[in-house]
């Protein structure tokens, strides 16, 4: 008790005179396996499981609710958008475009667009759906409307991932440069714009009014710039224990969903409460693995299977076996990032 009150006097004494306010941070779902991208279409919440190759959907007034399995066999899904109730994935383990009929109980998955290089986010503007082609450091598009779409390039970029568009300007992540890119769309002569830049693993992307905001994924950390700025300066928007590598963002009814890729949860925020610090502390998970990063071998401690898989951060899995002595030897891995699932939890480490 000493402990915890000399804590929160330490905290606000380094505050000096800024005054914080605590952001209403909270566990919306909780031991899922790697969420991803999300979606609304009313109080429905539609989920990818990048590992299960799945789409799920949550009831938003209802979270007790189980998840309903809304198409599964989508290869590693990484992006979803809505239109005249036919819901879109990029299948980023295949390379296409897909869709199912969200009116019919029985969903079949249909392709719209094969061949496709690392597809990741995907925004409607009207029937033009806008898809970011990592693979092909590019953000192109197609019109749904047409019986066999062509892609239509709109914008070079470094390994997109991530777009939302605010007042015809569309603003793109670029993951593995850290930067925030910006392009007019209305003007045939624009060209792209550096608007922030040092992001850590800059992913999912949400607006609200004139604040964008971004999942510092790499940072644990949410962060925002203004829209209206003409020289926009990134700021912290939320900051908790809670995250450890959010990777998806959504905006429904004042309220920010965060999906954490390795945190296996959706964190929800009441953005009438955001300011920059959450106080509050996570519980410690059960598993633990260490040292992280690891050189020769990576300890487990209290795994909930034997059975284990690793991953390259592409989601290829590169090693899988038992766990005999509740350790793994990683020294046959190259340096890098990797992912460890065992059971339904997935977790990040490092190999020097």
């Amino acid at each position: 008790m000493y402990r915890q009150i000399y804590l929160l006097v330490t905290f606000f004494l380094l505050l000096g005179s800024k005054t914080y306010s605590q952001n209403s941070i909270s566990a919306f779902q909780e031991n899922l396996t790697t969420p991803n991208p999300m979606i609304t279409d009313g109080n429905d919440l539609y989920v990818g499981y990048y590992y299960s190759d799945k789409v799920v959907k949550f009831d938003l007034a209802n979270p007790n609710i189980p998840p309903i399995d809304v198409v599964t066999g989508v290869n590693r899904p990484y992006g979803l958008a809505i239109k005249d109730n036919m819901l879109y994935i990029s299948e980023f383990g295949s390379n296409k475009i897909s869709k199912v009929n969200l009116t019919n109980t029985n969903t079949v998955l249909e392709t719209v667009l094969s061949n496709v290089n690392s597809p990741i986010g995907l925004e409607f503007i009207g029937n033009d759906l806008y898809i970011a082609l990592e693979g092909d450091n590019k953000v192109s598009k197609i019109d749904v409307t047409q019986s066999s779409p062509q892609l239509t390039d709109v914008v070079n970029v470094s390994s997109p991932f991530e777009i939302e568009v605010v007042d015809n300007q569309l603003y793109i992540t670029e993951r593995f440069t850290g930067k925030l890119i910006r392009f007019e769309l209305n003007n045939s002569s624009a060209t792209s714009v550096v608007i922030a830049q040092g992001l850590s693993y800059p992913s999912g992307l949400a607006s609200d009014g004139k604040q964008l905001f971004i999942a510092e994924a790499g940072a644990s950390k949410i962060s925002k710039i203004s829209t209206s700025a003409a020289n926009p300066t990134v700021s912290d928007a939320v900051t908790s224990h809670l995250l450890d590598y959010p990777s998806g963002l959504l905006m429904y009814n004042n309220i920010m969903y965060i999906t954490d890729f390795f945190a296996s949860a959706i964190f929800k925020v009441d953005l009438a409460n955001l300011s920059v610090s959450e106080l509050s502390s996570i519980g410690q998970k059960e598993i633990r693995i260490y040292p992280n990063p690891a050189i020769d071998k990576l300890n487990i401690y209290n795994a909930p299977s034997k059975e284990y898989k690793i991953f390259d951060m592409t989601g290829r899995v590169i090693n899988s076996g038992t766990l005999e002595r509740n350790y793994i030897n990683v020294s046959q891995l190259s340096s890098g990032n990797y992912i460890l699932k065992t059971g339904e939890i997935t977790k990040k480490f490092i190999k020097k």
